[in-house]
């Protein structure tokens, strides 16, 4: 009798599983891979765009490109993501942004891997180290350092303290039936792995939670492959939403990676159990934690589909196109070529010459974005202020090393004839580009900033707005072609233009404190902004003018 009530007091009963410490733990994984993924996006900078535009040139490239980036920053959805984005700009084929998420899905195995080889105790050293970079180094760049390890560190604690308290659940009658079942109708495991990471919106999260109720024994490994499926499937619905509503590419390449994921998990699930028992024989080869097994198991499972669905991707993208009809809005243009600083000492006006061709795919990359904010004024279309984002950071990246290439020409040869002039003037048109961007991107944050507080326009407002873009855009657009030909004919009728386009912005300045009094425009965020949005349309026109100015300056220094 006595043997019977210790065997009844041993027995764990729901009540002894904390599961604050549980969700605590879990809470502290997610944020652990957040940390980890922006410490090395902030340490790497603008570089990851680079490398992405830089090396996906050929299908093989950019499926390694994306298991790279994404094995950094913790996220196939941050990869996608950037890779769409060079789709909108036109600087990348869909189906270059198809191998990024591709090979997306390879990188995400990482972490399974690295949770198998069972370091979850060096977390808190990890945690340790990191949180004295924080908080004691000063440079940015040794932070961000100290955000990876830090990030790292927390991802493994928090695993640990997950661990520990789902042990529990391997002596738990209601569990192993509900494991039974699971195991017993594996679909049933890959519709409970696709809505759980879509929930949580983390692949990795619940493969690491599979990982530990394997490791203890609590489920077979066919239940642990359905759910890897489900994972897969569960991860496109970042990308479908984020497509919904936007370009033609941008929703074929969203769909493309829910399809992609979907006919693997769907076609792998009618082989599944000789698919696991594969995977337990290449663990039994391989050896390692039973955490590693499940680890395999998720690289193995995107391995497969990775190659499998190599030669298909061109019909993919062909049948896209028909589910999927029309012409995408942003044009394709071809890539910026990187300046050559050969040219600097051999040839130094051919070097000029390029320059100038790359300061006018600049001019034209900045009237893309004045002509996108007045798309954002009427659509309310986040993407038309994506768009706008993203050409802001390319017109920064060009003017950063056209100021530097110019700079090179200037000491590399100042004693060669060509005078300062040219290159003071030089730098001064990319400069006023570059500042006419920059105004760009301010518009379009206030504009978003109207959306956001459900305020618009009033019609006359709108019809103001409307009148000084025309007249602003046909400005710059003459302005841009003067310094293309160099050919200053227009130049009297530009300011005469410029003075006009003062005129109006004190007129509509006018008209709209009017409406204020008359209660037309009553908004609080619009009444305050309108005012700072004509008088930033105003000084794109300046800055235009500088342009043909400096045009100018560059004649008469011959």
């Amino acid at each position: 009798m006595e043997g019977i009530m210790i065997f009844l007091t041993n027995t764990p009963q729901l009540g002894d599983i904390q599961f604050n410490v549980i969700l605590g733990g879990f809470g502290l994984f997610l944020l652990g891979i957040k940390f980890l993924g922006d410490g090395f996006k902030d340490a790497a900078g603008p570089k990851i765009r680079d490398y992405i535009e830089r090396y996906t040139g050929n299908l093989l490239s950019a499926i390694l490109v994306g298991t790279v980036i994404t094995a950094l920053m913790q996220s196939s959805t941050a990869a996608t993501v950037i890779s769409i984005s060079l789709v909108r700009a036109g600087l990348m084929r869909l189906d270059q942004a198809i191998g990024i998420s591709v090979g997306a899905n390879l990188g995400t195995t990482v972490t399974a891997l690295m949770i198998g080889l069972n370091i979850e105790d060096m977390g808190y050293y990890f945690v340790f180290i990191g949180a004295l970079m924080l908080m004691f180094l000063q440079r940015k760049k040794y932070k961000n350092y100290g955000q990876i390890i830090f990030g790292l560190g927390i991802t493994f604690v928090g695993l640990q303290l997950m661990s520990d308290q789902l042990i529990i659940l391997q002596d738990l009658p209601q569990f192993e039936a509900f494991l039974l079942k699971m195991s017993d109708n594996p679909w049933l495991a890959l519709l409970a792995g696709t809505v759980a990471t879509a929930v949580i919106n983390s692949s990795m999260a619940v493969i690491a939670l599979v990982q530990k109720i394997y490791a203890g024994g609590n489920m077979t490994m066919v239940a642990a492959s359905a759910f890897v499926f489900g994972s897969n499937v569960g991860t496109t619905l970042t990308a479908v939403l984020a497509s919904v509503g936007g370009s033609v590419s941008t929703r074929r390449a969203g769909w493309f990676h829910a399809l992609y994921n979907i006919i693997g998990a769907l076609i792998t699930m009618i082989v599944i159990q000789p698919y696991s028992e594969m995977i337990l024989k290449i663990h039994e080869i391989v050896g390692g934690s039973p955490e590693m097994a499940v680890g395999i198991n998720h690289f193995v499972f995107n391995l497969i589909w990775v190659v499998g669905i190599i030669p298909f991707i061109p019909a993919c993208i062909r049948l896209l196109e028909i589910l999927i009809p029309g012409e995408d809005r942003i044009k394709e243009r071809e890539k910026i070529e990187p300046l050559d600083y050969g040219l600097v000492t051999t040839f130094p006006e051919g070097a000029l010459q390029l320059a100038q061709k790359q300061t006018s795919q600049m001019a034209d990359l900045v009237m893309e974005s004045l002509n996108t904010t007045r798309d954002y004024l009427h659509s309310r279309d986040v993407e038309d202020y994506d768009v706008v984002m993203q050409l802001e950071e390319m017109v920064n990246e060009m003017d950063s090393n056209l100021t530097r290439y110019l700079l090179a020409i200037a000491k590399q040869n100042n004693d060669q004839g060509i005078k300062a002039e040219t290159y003071v003037a030089n730098v001064e048109i990319v400069k006023n580009i570059e500042r006419i961007g920059d105004i760009t991107t301010n518009i379009a944050e206030f504009y978003s900033r109207i959306f956001e507080n459900r305020e618009s326009f009033s019609e006359e407002a709108l019809q103001d707005l409307d009148l000084m873009y025309k007249h602003l855009i046909s400005m710059l657009e003459r302005s841009f072609e003067v310094f293309k030909d160099e050919n200053l004919e227009g130049l009297e009728t530009l300011l005469k233009d410029e003075e006009y386009l003062d005129a109006i912005d004190i007129k509509y300045r006018e008209k709209h404190f009017r409406r204020m009094s008359d209660d037309v425009c009553d908004g609080k965020i619009t009444s305050s902004l309108f005012v700072d949005i004509l008088s930033s349309l105003e000084r794109m026109g300046d800055h235009g003018i500088n342009v043909v100015k400096y045009v100018k300056s560059k004649k008469e220094a011959v």
